[in-house]
């Protein structure tokens, strides 16, 4: 007796759902009860293989998915109330041209979650709707002109979460969002500059988590006063605005050109608990500098709020040690420092931990710890 069909479509999409995706599709042959019944699934999956390739090309579309037609798919999901979209598709072929979806996804009211990768959105036409959108990823996404993420992120009205990965020549000079509604934006634009030229401007009043890897010509940034935690490797940013923007964060990891840059971040977050510093880039300071020139005043996130401290990649740089003296100093309120040389022979190691373990510390219950 065939029980399994008599259980309500709840438990059967459920259990569907929970099959690979070629498995799902084949119960359609079953009998009338099972032929439409794969397409309620709310998640399919598909891997396509080229047995020509050395490696695996995937795109995930929460409800429907194809190789052969995407534009049917896509519009046969958007018709049936499509809410979860991931993008990641590349061609087999020598131009490998970023791929262009359909109109109706631009206008699709239901999309809860859109992840797109290496698309085109050259020819897409605006205005576009997002009425219900709150997470948006657009990785390697080329664009028509400056205005075209602008008109995207205006239409979504109650965005919460946004990761933009850009790429070379994406043909934008002035990358700006300002969504009122965004809480948690990580933004990576090392590679997309145009000619030479890129500009990043930023208005998010409700953003609580920013992680920003850059190295725009210009940054202009608005007031976060709901910004709680933030990661930032900023190389040419005209530091002056940013910083009026980091008055209430607690958690700031940082990956500086400069060490002035250090004392200007924590003279402006008064309110900061945690403090990470990294390197990519040869050193916490690119070059090395042969004396650091402590500053008239001490930053009141040292005296009154500063309770972790970890830097990672520590070189026992003149420079270096002179700034871990002025911080192990100055913390008053300290309770782990966590320093991590970088790899090096056991005697300069030795040395390094050696010196630090002598600086005077401000903090009486300060642990230092070597990683």
């Amino acid at each position: 007796m065939d029980r399994i069909s008599f259980l309500p479509d709840d438990f059967l999409l459920q259990i569907l759902s929970l099959l690979p995706t070629k498995d799902v599709l084949t119960t359609s042959v079953l009998s009338r009860r099972w032929r439409y019944l794969w397409k309620l699934v709310h998640k399919l999956e598909y891997t396509y293989c080229d047995r020509n390739a050395d490696h695996r090309r995937f795109f995930n579309i929460r409800r429907k998915c194809s190789d052969i037609d995407i534009g049917f798919w896509i519009r046969t999901a958007v018709k049936r109330g499509l809410r979860e979209l991931s993008f990641d598709y590349w061609p087999h072929n020598t131009i490998n041209e970023p791929s262009k979806l359909p109109q109706s996804l631009f206008t699709c009211g239901t999309l809860v979650v859109l992840k797109l990768t290496d698309v085109s959105l050259v020819d897409v036409t605006f205005p576009v709707c997002f009425q219900l959108l709150k997470t948006l990823q657009l990785s390697c996404v080329i664009y028509l002109d400056d205005e075209t993420p602008q008109k995207l992120l205006s239409s979504c009205k109650i965005l919460q979460e946004l990761d933009v990965n850009r790429v070379k020549n994406d043909n934008v000079t002035v990358f700006s969002i300002k969504v009122p509604s965004l809480q948690k934006l990580i933004f990576d634009g090392k590679w997309g500059t145009h000619d030479g030229i890129s500009e990043f401007v930023m208005n998010a009043p409700s953003l609580k988590f920013l992680e920003i890897n850059d190295c725009s010509n210009e940054c202009m940034v608005e007031k976060m006063p709901e910004l709680v935690a933030a990661n930032l490797e900023a190389i040419y940013w005209n530091t002056d605005n940013i910083l009026s923007s980091f008055t209430s964060v607690k958690r700031l990891s940082l990956c500086l050109a400069e060490e002035d840059l250090l004392m200007y971040f924590l003279k402006h977050s008064p309110k900061l608990r945690a403090l990470k510093l990294n390197e990519r880039y040869g050193g916490i300071f690119v070059a090395r500098i042969d004396h650091w020139d402590e500053p008239s005043s001490i930053p009141e996130s040292l005296m009154f709020s500063l309770e972790t401290l970890e830097w990672t990649t520590y070189r026992g740089w003149q420079v270096e040690k002179e700034l871990a003296t002025f911080l192990l100093k100055h913390s008053r309120r300290l309770k782990t420092a966590t320093i991590s040389p970088q790899p090096t022979s056991l005697e300069n190691k030795h040395r390094m931990l050696t010196e630090l373990a002598l600086l005077s510390r401000g903090s009486t219950t300060c642990q230092l710890v070597f990683g």
